[in-house]
This record gives structure tokens, C-alpha cells and sequence, in this order.
């Protein structure tokens, strides 16, 4: 696997690349540290299985350094946006913009590796907390009428869940394994699965892959994401 990470801090990337060695086998991975160098890299050799780019480094000004990257990529190129600090228009920009996920940079160690193979597996990856958002939308005051008419079905689906299976779908987005998610929420694994077993019943899903992927669209009707 090869991947091209581009980022101003070298700390961050030192950091990162150590990650990609430990958790993948056989993983190249080029650094940049501005999007200019990235793109040359890309034009050099554009093997990379994924792109990983910082939000806020030299070059990007904004979105636009997104937008280049996608036109510079190969089709089965995966681009991937970083950032230490963001907020949900920030993710729902990128997303619209192309972006194959919005991974944040306080994730650590297997959160950040199973963020990576969500995107991998054709998944885009959202940090949880803009998936809370949309729980608190779903269940609070305000617009959560017309929130819920854009629902999954007819029925408005996800505001069936409880909080608990709330929490456990957000890190189910997250791309976090069962046990992890037990492990993480203090519960059994076994609660987990019932947990995963309702939401799936719910949502009138499959599979965790349709759960998530349901989530995101409704968060992109809604205008949360």
C-alpha cells in the first residue's frame, strides 16, 4: 500500500507514518509538508492507494488544494482531508467537494488505522461527533420536524434509536470493531451486538457498512453534515 501524507508539522507526520508502519503490513508512505510538493509527488508517480492532506497547510487556501489534489489523483486514488480543529460546515464542504473522508488528528493508534481501512473498503469516513450533532438535532427542539420528515423511510428511523444505540452507531463510523466499541462505552460485547442487532432492525439495514452509510446521506439531507 502506498500513501502520500502531506502536512506542515513534522511531528504530526513522523507520528502518523509510524502508525502506517506498525498497523500496515508492507506500507509505503511519501510526506509532503505543502500541498505544492504533494502534487508533485502525485505527478511524479500516481500509484498512491490514498491521499492524506492537512486542512490548514501551506497551499491549501481552503478547499481549493482539495479540489487540485481530486484533479491530479488517479481514479482509484483515495483523498482523505486531515485537521487538529474543524467544524461540522468544514466536513460537510469537503465531502460535497469530493472528499473520501474527514479524519481528525486527535485520533489515536487503531481509531486512526480503522479510520484509514473504512476509506479503503470504500466507506467515507466522518469523525463521530458530527454524528452526535445530528442525534441532538434528531431529538431536540428546533427544525427536528422537518429533520425527521427527511428521515431514513417514511418513518423517520433514526429517531428511534435510543442514546445508547445513538453512541454506538457513532462508533460504529468510526470504523471501531466490536470489542472496541464495549470496551470504549463500558458494556459487554455481547450488549453491543443487541445494540447493533436494533439499530440494523431500525434502520432496516444489513449490515454495519449500510448503517453508517445511511446515517451520512441522512446527515447530508438534513444539512449537518
Amino acid at each position: 500500500m502506498r500513501i502520500l501524507l502531506a502536512d506542515d508539522h513534522d511531528l504530526v507526520r513522523e507520528a502518523i507514518s509510524l502508525l502506517f508502519q506498525q498497523y500496515f503490513e508492507d506500507c509505503e508512505v511519501a510526506e509532503a509538508g505543502a500541498l505544492d510538493p504533494a502534487l508533485d509527488l502525485i505527478a511524479e508517480n500516481n500509484t498512491f492507494d490514498l491521499v492524506l492532506l492537512d486542512l490548514r497547510m501551506p497551499g491549501m487556501n481552503g478547499l481549493d488544494g482539495l479540489k487540485r489534489a481530486l484533479e491530479k489523483v488517479a481514479p482509484s486514488t483515495f483523498v482523505v482531508l486531515l485537521s487538529g480543529a474543524y467544524r461540522s460546515e468544514d466536513v460537510r464542504h469537503a465531502i460535497e467537494a469530493g472528499a473520501h473522508g474527514f479524519i481528525p488528528k486527535t485520533l489515536r493508534g487503531q481509531a486512526l488505522a480503522n479510520a484509514v481501512q473504512l476509506v479503503l473498503a470504500g466507506e467515507k469516513y466522518l469523525p463521530s461527533s458530527i454524528l452526535n450533532d445530528l442525534s441532538d438535532g434528531m431529538v431536540g427542539g428546533g427544525d427536528s420536524d422537518s429533520r425527521l420528515a427527511g428521515g431514513f423511510g417514511s418513518e423517520g428511523d433514526f429517531a428511534r434509536l435510543t442514546p445508547r444505540e445513538r453512541e454506538v452507531l457513532a462508533l460504529l463510523s468510526e470504523g471501531r470493531p466490536n470489542k472496541d466499541i464495549a470496551r470504549h462505552l463500558d458494556l459487554r460485547e455481547i450488549t453491543v451486538k443487541y445494540h447493533l442487532k436494533n439499530i440494523y432492525r431500525k434502520l432496516n439495514v444489513s449490515n454495519r457498512a449500510q448503517a453508517v452509510k445511511m446515517a451520512l446521506e441522512d446527515m447530508a439531507r438534513a444539512g449537518t453534515l
